[in-house]
């Protein structure tokens, strides 16, 4: 092995024993400085052999650079530490608490901002609210104290004198529904309307029938030798005026009572299906999570409740007028009687003195049963029953009406029931409820089917027609 000696250092040299490496490799590897060496020996050798150990790749554009490490997959738990997912629980409530003060604040600032422009408006309404509660106080006292003053000429026409007008108080509405105790009204009362109007129609025919007698005798009247044959003649027109619109109350009576019966029963049959249809009704989705579901029902039976009250209130008030006016006709029917009563008895004193018979025995007076108008003697027997048809109308009506102001009075009291909160006895099921409905159709539908029938037998009876076997 040679020596060199630089500067009094010997070194040895040694061959360049380089590997045999491709040609193509060789181009992107060059020779790193040994700096240390050269920091060492305290200067630079200008050409140092270069060894195999130092070579590496040339990099693009003459850059140097060291081969790139290798990848490493990310530690999962390293990344937890990330500032986005530190939040803790105690961090977001301290953040929603901020929130909501900075809010409750801005609110009250605003709040406070908005009353403080309302305070004079607000105080200018005040203000005349009191003033005008005193005048209106100091105007009814006024009204009361000087009341004596309006019955002096040219005071009852002022405005101080003037009626004041209340408007009548609203019906309380239902909080709750009673089915059972409206039907049980509703069907034992009409159940005796529809018997009494079987009868009411019967009679409005036969008070027709003595309307036409009584016309025939107006006839025999104005012929006789009566000194007071006018006034006879004139008190027996009105009394067959009265007649005719008693017989006509009658009718209309008998119509206005199977009237309020149908339509009851199409609001009943009305509130049943409507019922029915609710809870046949098909469940989704938002239908199973309603907890309300309960009071949706119940709110509605309580409102075909109202209905159903509204519509028996308005037929029985119908109803009680109608009743009303055939009892104001019937009396006037007596008065008239009881004023020919007087008249003829003045005029003949051979003429029963019962005014029952009065008509009877002047037709028999006047002739009325002699050979020569013996068509006409069909109404001696009418005349002589005038009487007993004007009592028995005057029963039926009487009846009727009182039954009517009967039930008035329960649905009055059943309607002061509902408007009260309901009490937790008085609970009823929605079953129970449709039970009671539908017995009550049933029972008016088969009364008011069997009232028609009897009431058609009768009219047949009265106009003498033949009957079925």
């Amino acid at each position: 092995m040679k020596h060199h000696q630089i500067y009094g250092t010997l070194w040895p040299i040694q061959k360049e024993t380089n590997p045999p490496v491709n040609s193509g490799d060789d181009e992107e590897w060059e020779d790193l400085p040994d700096n240390d060496a050269s920091q060492r020996d305290g200067f630079t050798l200008s050409k140092s052999p270069r060894s195999p150990l130092l070579r590496r790749k040339k990099t693009s554009k003459g850059q140097v650079r060291r081969p790139a490490p290798k990848p490493t997959r990310p530690d999962k738990s390293k990344d937890d530490d990330s500032p986005l997912l530190a939040v803790d629980k105690k961090q977001i409530k301290g953040a929603v608490r901020v929130g909501a003060t900075n809010l409750w604040e801005y609110l009250r600032d605003v709040s406070a901002d908005v009353f403080w422009l309302l305070k004079k408006p607000i105080a200018l309404l005040v203000w005349l609210v009191v003033v005008l509660g005193i005048f209106s106080k100091i105007a009814s006292t006024l009204r009361t104290t000087f009341q004596p003053i309006c019955y002096f000429p040219g005071f009852s026409r002022t405005a101080f004198c003037a009626p004041v007008f209340e408007l009548p108080p609203e019906p309380k509405s239902p909080k709750w529904a009673d089915y059972p105790k409206l039907t049980e009204v509703q069907s034992t009362t009409f159940e005796k309307l529809l018997d009494e109007s079987v009868d009411g129609s019967a009679l409005s025919l036969e008070v027709k029938k003595a309307e036409m007698a009584t016309s025939d005798l107006v006839a025999l009247v104005r012929i006789s030798d009566f000194k007071t044959k006018d006034l006879v003649a004139k008190s027996l027109l009105d009394f067959t005026e009265d007649a005719r619109r008693t017989g006509r109350a009658l009718q209309r009576l008998s119509a206005k009572i199977g009237g309020a019966v149908d339509s009851i029963v199409a609001v009943n049959d009305h509130a049943l299906h409507t019922i029915e249809a609710h809870l046949n009704k098909p469940k989704t989705a938002l239908d199973i999570i309603k907890f309300w579901e309960g009071d949706t029902t119940k709110e509605l039976i309580t409102q075909t409740f109202a209905d159903a009250m509204s519509t028996l209130s308005n037929n029985i008030g119908r109803v009680i007028l109608e009743a009303q006016v055939s009892l104001s006709h019937l009396d006037k029917l007596d008065q008239h009687l009881i004023t020919l009563h007087e008249i003829i008895a003045r005029e003949n004193q051979t003429i029963s003195e019962e005014k029952n018979e009065l008509l009877a025995n002047l037709w028999t007076k006047l002739g009325g049963n002699q050979r020569e108008i013996r068509r006409f003697n069909g109404n001696l027997e009418i005349l002589k029953s005038i009487g007993d048809y004007r009592m028995r109308a005057r029963a039926h009506v009487a009846a009727a009406l009182q039954s009517l102001e009967g039930m008035s009075e329960d649905m009055e009291d059943l309607r002061e029931r509902v408007a009260m909160p309901e009490l937790v006895g008085e609970r009823i099921p929605v079953e129970v409820h449709m039970k009671s409905i539908k017995a009550g159709l049933d029972r008016l539908t088969q009364k008011r089917f069997n009232a028609r029938l009897q009431e058609t037998e009768a009219v047949k009876q009265i106009l003498g027609a033949p009957q079925n076997d």
